[in-house]
C-alpha cells in the first residue's frame, strides 16, 4: 500500500513538473508571436486636405494634415 502511495505522488510530481516546464517554454514562444504580429500592421498614410481660404482668392490656400493614430 505504501508503495502505492509512492509511485503515485511520484507520478503526480513528476507530472506537474512536465506541465511547468511546457508553460515555462510556451510563454516565450507566444509572447514572440504575438509581439510579430503587431509588428506587421500597416502603416497608414495620412490625409492632406487643401482648402482654399475664401472663395475668390484660388491661389491663397490652407493644408490641413491629419494624421491617423
Amino acid at each position: 500500500m505504501k508503495k502505492d502511495a509512492i509511485s503515485t505522488g511520484l507520478f503526480i510530481a513528476i507530472g506537474f513538473l512536465c506541465v511547468a516546464i511546457v508553460i515555462a517554454v510556451l510563454i516565450p514562444v507566444v509572447r514572440d508571436v504575438i509581439d510579430a504580429t503587431d509588428d506587421n500592421k500597416p502603416t497608414i498614410p495620412g490625409v492632406t486636405l487643401i482648402q482654399p481660404l475664401d472663395s475668390s482668392q484660388t491661389a491663397t490656400a490652407r493644408v490641413l494634415t491629419h494624421t491617423s493614430v
